[in-house]
C-alpha cells in the first residue's frame, strides 16, 4: 500500500518539476508514475526490510513514444526506494540511452524538483584503463610479450604511433584531464588498440594490485557503491547476477531494478548463458601455453613451489591439446552434411534436432571437459601463488614480477573457463520439463584447414531469468515503447519468464497517429518469396517515394538485399544515399542531418540496428521506407531449435515465435518516423503479404493507428483506402 507520505512526495515532484520547466501535465506520464508506484508499494517485508512477498513486485509498462518514460520511472521509484532503503539499478540497452540518462535526464530532474538523491555510472572493467598494462606496454616487458602472443593472431605488437597514443593517455591521467573511461577518450579507439591497454576478465589483481588506490575502475566503482541510483546495462547486470548477484553490483535482494529498453532483456539472455570454441583456434592457442611457460619458467621458476605447478600446468596443456586432436574426426564428420549460414555459401552450419547430441559425442565432450577442468585447477594454483607474491613483499618472487605475469595467466584461466562452459553443455543432456538448449556446429575454410566452432545457447532465457532474476530480487519495472506483440504481452512473458503475478499496463502514445501519417502497402508487384523479383521492384519503386530536399530511412532485413537495392539503382539516387555499410552509426547521421540542414535529398540505408535508438524529427525523416515484414533468419540455429520445442507442445512456432516477433520488429522500425508532436510523414512496407496472407491483419492491426492506403506498382499515387 502506497502511503499518503509517499504519495504526497511523488506528486509534490512531479508538480515542482512540471511548474519549473514550464510544461504541460501529461496524462499518460501521471498514469505510469502511479501504475509504478502501486505496484511497487504492495511488496511485503520484515521488520528487518527483507521481501517476505513470495514474488517480487514486477511492473511492465509499455509506454509509446511522447509519454515521458524516463522521468516517470524516476519519479515514482526512487522515492519508494529510498524509503524501503534500497538501491535503484537502472539499466539501458544501449549506451546512447545510458549516456542520456547520466548527462541528461537525471541532472535535469534534479535541477527541476525537489527530489534529492546520488547516483553513478556502472560499466564492467573492459571499459577502464588498466594502469599496470599501460605501464608494461609503454616500457615492454617479457610477460607483455607473453600476452600478444597468447592472443596470437588477434593482438598486434603496438606500432609507435599506438605508442604515442598510449604516452598521451599516461599524460592526460597526470593532468586529470581523462579518467579512464574508453567512452570519454576523445578519439576513436579501435579493439585492437584498447585491448592493449585495458582489464578483461581474470586480469584483475584487485586490490593486491600496485596500481590500486590510483585504480580508474576501482575509483568508479567506489562512487557506485555510495550511490542511491546505479545507471547500468543489461549486460554489466546479467554479468552480475550469473556470478551469484552482489559481486559487480548490489545484491539483488536489495534492489529495485529498472529495464529501460526492456525489450532487449530476453535476447540479451540468451547471448549471456550461450557458450562457444573455436577448435582449431584452441589446438593453437594450448600449443602456444607450453612456449610461453618456458618464459615464466626462466623468470617465476626461482621459487620452487611455482616452478612444480608450471611444470603440471605445462604437462596438462599438452595432454589437453592430444585429447582434443585425438578427437577432433568426430566434429568433423558432419562437414558433408551441413548447410550455408552465410550469403556466400563458405560457412557452413549442422544444427542438432532439438539440441540433442549423439551419445558418442556427448561422451567424447565429457572426456575433454575432464581434461580442461584438470588444465584449468593448474592455473589456478598458478595464479594463487602469484597473488601471494603481491600480498607479500618477501619471496623469490619480486611483486613487480609477480604483478606483470598475473594478467598473462589471468587470460589462459579466463579460456579455459570458457571451454569447460561449452564442454559441459556439449556433455549434458537436457531435462525435458525445460525449453533445450540449441547446439550446432559451423565450419569455415581457414587456409587449407577448416576452422570448426561448436556453439550452445539456451532458447529462452526465461529459466535463467527467473532463477537469477525474478526469484532473488527485491522488485523490477520493465519498459520500454514495444513490449506488446500482436497486442498482448504473451511474448515477452513466455521469453522472460515473468511470473504469473506481474502487473502489466500499455500506455498508448498521445500522438496523432491517424493525421499525422499514412502507412502505404502495395497490393501486388512485392513479393518477398521471389527474391530477384522483390529486389528488383524495390529498385524501380524507389526514385518515385524520395521526396526531394528530405530525409528517409529505408530499412532492409538482409544485408545482401540492401547492397543489390544500391547497386541497381543509378548514379543520381546512388549519391543521395548513406549505407550503414560504408559508416559508423553516429557518422552516418551527422552527415544525413548536415545534408539535409543544406536542403539536400539523404537516404539511408539501414538495417535491423537502424530500427531503433536513432532519432530523427522533422525533415530528418519523413519517409519510413521498410523492404519487408522482418521475419527472422530461417536458418538461425537458436531459433529453429525453440521452433522445434514449441511444435513438440503441439503449438505453431511461426504462430507462437515468428509472427509476434515480427510483429515488434515492425512496429520498432515504423516508429522511426514520429519522433515529436509536430512531426508528419509516411511509412512503406513494401511487401504484400501484409494484405495477403493470414497474418497479415495481426501485423497491421498491432502498428499504431496510422492511415492506411494500399496502391499498386502502376498506380503508386492512386491510392485506395484499405
Amino acid at each position: 500500500m502506497l502511503s499518503n507520505d509517499l504519495k504526497k512526495t511523488i506528486q509534490q515532484n512531479y508538480s515542482t518539476l512540471v511548474k519549473n520547466k514550464n510544461l504541460q501535465n501529461r496524462p499518460g506520464q501521471k498514469k505510469m508514475i502511479a501504475e509504478i508506484a502501486n505496484c511497487l508499494s504492495s511488496v511485503e517485508i520484515d521488520e528487518e526490510g527483507k521481501r517476505i512477498s513470495p514474488y517480487p513486485p514486477l511492473c511492465v509498462v509499455e509506454a509509446g513514444t511522447g509519454i515521458g518514460k524516463t522521468i516517470a520511472y524516476l519519479l515514482s521509484v526512487i522515492p519508494l526506494a529510498k524509503a524501503m532503503e534500497k538501491k535503484v539499478i537502472l539499466a539501458t540497452a544501449t549506451v546512447a540511452l545510458q549516456e542520456q540518462v547520466m548527462n541528461k535526464d537525471i541532472p535535469d530532474l534534479l535541477q527541476h524538483s525537489e527530489m534529492q538523491f546520488s547516483y553513478s555510472l556502472a560499466k564492467g572493467r573492459g571499459r577502464y584503463l588498466c594502469l599496470s598494462k599501460l605501464d608494461n606496454v609503454l616500457k615492454s616487458s617479457s610477460s607483455q610479450d607473453a600476452m600478444l602472443d597468447l592472443y596470437g593472431l588477434e593482438l598486434e605488437d603496438p606500432t609507435e604511433a599506438d605508442r604515442v597514443l598510449y604516452q598521451d593517455m599516461l599524460d592526460a591521467l597526470i593532468d586529470s584531464k581523462w579518467k579512464g573511461d574508453r567512452d570519454d577518450w576523445p578519439t576513436v579507439l579501435d579493439d585492437t588498440q584498447w585491448r592493449n591497454v585495458a582489464v578483461e576478465k581474470g586480469q584483475c589483481s584487485g586490490n593486491r594490485c600496485s596500481n590500486y588506490s590510483n585504480c580508474c575502475f576501482f575509483k568508479s566503482r567506489n562512487n557506485m557503491q555510495k550511490a542511491d541510483c546505479i545507471v547500468a546495462n543489461h549486460d554489466l547486470v546479467l554479468a552480475d547476477l550469473s556470478l551469484g548477484g552482489g559481486v559487480i553490483l548490489p545484491p539483488p535482494e536489495d534492489c529495485i531494478y529498472i529495464f529501460d529498453e526492456a525489450h532487449h532483456l530476453p535476447l540479451k539472455g540468451v547471448n549471456h548463458f550461450s557458450h562457444y570454441i573455436r577448435l582449431r583456434g584452441t589446438l593453437t592457442w594450448l600449443d602456444r601455453m607450453t612456449t610461453i611457460y618456458k618464459g615464466m619458467t626462466a623468470e617465476l621458476g626461482k621459487d620452487g613451489e611455482l616452478k612444480v605447478q608450471l611444470e603440471k600446468a605445462r604437462v596438462a596443456a599438452e595432454q589437453t591439446r592430444a585429447v582434443l586432436q585425438e578427437h577432433l574426426p568426430i566434429f568433423q564428420e558432419f562437414t558433408d552434411r551441413s548447410e550455408a549460414a552465410n550469403a556466400a555459401g563458405d560457412i557452413t552450419q549442422f544444427r542438432f534436432d532439438q539440441g540433442i547430441l549423439p551419445d558418442a559425442m556427448r561422451e567424447v565432450s565429457h572426456t575433454i571437459l575432464l581434461e580442461f577442468r584438470e588444465l584449468e585447477e593448474r592455473l589456478r594454483k598458478i595464479s594463487d601463488r602469484l597473488k601471494d607474491f603481491m600480498e607479500n613483499e618477501s619471496g623469490d618472487i619480486d611483486r613487480q614480477t609477480a604483478e606483470n605475469w598475473f594478467p598473462v595467466v589471468g587470460i589462459m584461466v579466463t579460456r579455459a573457463e570458457g571451454s569447460i562452459a561449452l564442454w559441459r553443455a556439449f556433455s549434458i543432456e537436457d531435462h525435458g520439463d525445460y525449453a533445450p538448449n540449441a547446439r550446432w556446429i559451423t565450419y569455415k575454410p581457414l587456409g587449407n584447414e577448416m576452422e570448426i566452432t561448436l556453439s550452445s545457447s539456451p532458447v529462452l532465457a526465461a529459466d535463467a531469468l527467473t532463477d537469477y532474476l525474478w526469484n532473488e530480487c527485491f522488485a523490477a519495472v520493465l519498459t520500454s515503447a514495444t513490449l506488446t506483440a500482436l497486442g498482448n504481452f504473451d511474448f515477452l512473458t513466455m521469453r522472460s519468464g515473468l511470473h504469473e503475478n506481474t502487473v502489466y499496463r500499455c500506455i498508448p502514445s498521445p500522438f496523432d497517429f491517424y493525421n499525422k501519417a499514412s502507412l502505404r502497402i502495395p497490393i501486388e508487384g512485392f513479393d518477398p518469396s521471389d527474391n530477384d523479383g522483390h529486389t528488383q521492384a524495390i529498385v524501380e519503386l524507389l526514385p518515385e517515394l524520395i521526396e526531394e530536399g528530405k530525409g528517409a530511412l529505408v530499412l532492409f532485413s538482409s544485408r545482401r538485399q540492401m547492397q543489390l537495392v544500391q547497386q541497381g539503382l543509378d548514379e543520381t539516387m546512388q549519391f543521395k544515399i548513406l549505407s550503414q555499410d560504408e559508416h559508423s552509426k553516429q557518422e552516418l547521421i551527422r552527415l544525413h542531418k548536415e545534408r539535409v540542414d543544406k536542403g539536400q535529398t539523404s537516404i539511408i540505408f539501414g538495417l535491423a540496428s537502424m530500427t531503433e535508438g536513432i532519432d530523427l524529427p522533422g525533415d530528418y525523416c519523413t519517409h519510413v521506407i521498410i523492404a519487408k515484414i522482418p521475419f527472422a533468419v530461417p536458418n538461425d540455429p537458436v531459433e529453429a531449435t525453440l521452433g522445434e520445442w514449441i511444435k513438440g507442445q503441439g503449438k505453431n512456432p511461426f504462430q507462437e515465435i515468428s509472427v509476434p516477433e515480427a510483429s515488434m520488429k515492425l512496429i520498432q522500425a515504423s516508429g522511426r518516423l514520429l519522433r515529436t508532436e509536430s512531426d508528419t510523414g509516411t511509412i512503406t512496407i513494401l511487401d504484400e503479404r501484409l494484405l495477403k496472407k493470414f497474418y497479415g491483419k495481426g501485423i497491421l492491426d498491432s502498428l499504431p493507428p496510422y492511415r492506411r492506403d494500399a496502391f499498386t506498382r502502376d498506380s503508386l499515387f492512386v491510392v485506395s483506402e484499405s
